[in-house]
């Protein structure tokens, strides 16, 4: 009786070298296939496969880790070759055109900014403008795709003000002008968001907060349509203020992830250190690394319109 013998499973190295030589294969001699490593949020840095058509001046980062993990759980070579390269296909978009020019007219109405930690950044920011704002960064960037599944940015760095020849205010008013505009803000209570509950009942742009009153809720969650990178609603003018007014009270404000921050009314001021430990612990054992936003939980007060750490 023969057995079937299971073919060892390449470590990690092997795989990204495999993935590279079969993908340039796969996709001939009009393209430059090459793997480089990414600086993420909080230093993290993942590789990427760079697949670039002869001639284009820019190309997406295609992370390989995600497809790693996929082919440990049982996935076949060739399926995530496949989709490597239906990935590339579905982000050919005209941004990424061969005569598209990253001109600072061109990108302007695009330019936006997103919140990250400031101390876990600081080999980033030595290379990037930036803004301080309490213990965080407020970044710059492009929108060069927005879809509704997912979008393409391009993150501004300290290059891209020398051969624009702009300052970092100058930045700072476009992103203050643009970032609600391409990204508008949602809030909802903290069991509508545990439910995960269709867009129809999310408090949008209207900032419309009196279904919340009745059931009770302390907790909120506040971030952006896409659901990405959405701790940045918290630079949008008024929308802090305004829901302090409707909750008349001063708020906590929780750096749930990058992607999203939790507003509750503050009934009692003692309560800030349980919620910094709470904040702490999902950090640590929930989010990853890349998704930490910061350890510190954030007081609002609506007597002085202004933020606290």
């Amino acid at each position: 009786m023969q057995h079937a013998v299971k073919e060892d499973l390449l470590d990690y190295a092997s795989f990204v070298s495999f993935i590279k030589n079969e993908v340039a294969e796969r996709m001939g001699q009009d393209y430059t296939i090459r793997v480089i490593r990414v600086m993420k949020n909080n230093s993290v840095e993942l590789d990427s496969l760079v697949v670039l058509k002869n001639g284009d001046n820019s190309a997406p980062n295609i992370y390989l880790q995600p497809y790693y993990e996929s082919y440990l759980s049982g996935t076949p070579l060739t399926g995530i070759i496949d989709r490597i390269c239906k990935a590339y296909e579905n982000f050919s978009i005209p941004v990424l055109r061969k005569d598209f020019e990253y001109t600072f007219e061109r990108m302007r109405p695009y330019i936006f900014f997103r919140l990250i930690n400031l101390k876990r950044n600081e080999k980033l920011l030595s290379q990037i403008p930036y803004v301080k704002f309490l213990d965080l960064a407020i970044t710059f960037h492009c929108l060069v795709r927005n879809e509704k599944e997912n979008i393409g940015t391009i993150r501004i760095s300290n290059r891209h003000l020398e051969e624009w020849q702009v300052t970092r205010n100058d930045l700072m008013k476009l992103a203050a002008e643009n970032t609600r505009k391409l990204f508008p803000p949602v809030i909802k209570p903290m069991e509508e968001a545990i439910r995960e509950v269709s867009a129809d009942v999310m408090y949008e742009d209207n900032m419309d907060f009196d279904s919340n009153e009745s059931s009770g809720a302390s907790m909120y969650v506040l971030t952006n349509e896409k659901g990405l990178h959405g701790a940045s609603s918290l630079l949008y003018p008024d929308v802090i203020r305004e829901f302090a007014y409707h909750v008349d009270a001063d708020l906590f404000i929780l750096p749930s992830s990058v992607h999203e921050i939790i507003l509750m009314p503050v009934r009692n001021p003692d309560d800030r250190q349980k919620l910094q430990k709470m904040v702490r612990e999902v950090n640590s054992v929930i989010l990853a690394p890349d998704e930490i936003l910061s350890d510190n939980v954030y007081i609002y007060s609506l007597e002085s319109d202004q933020i606290f750490l």
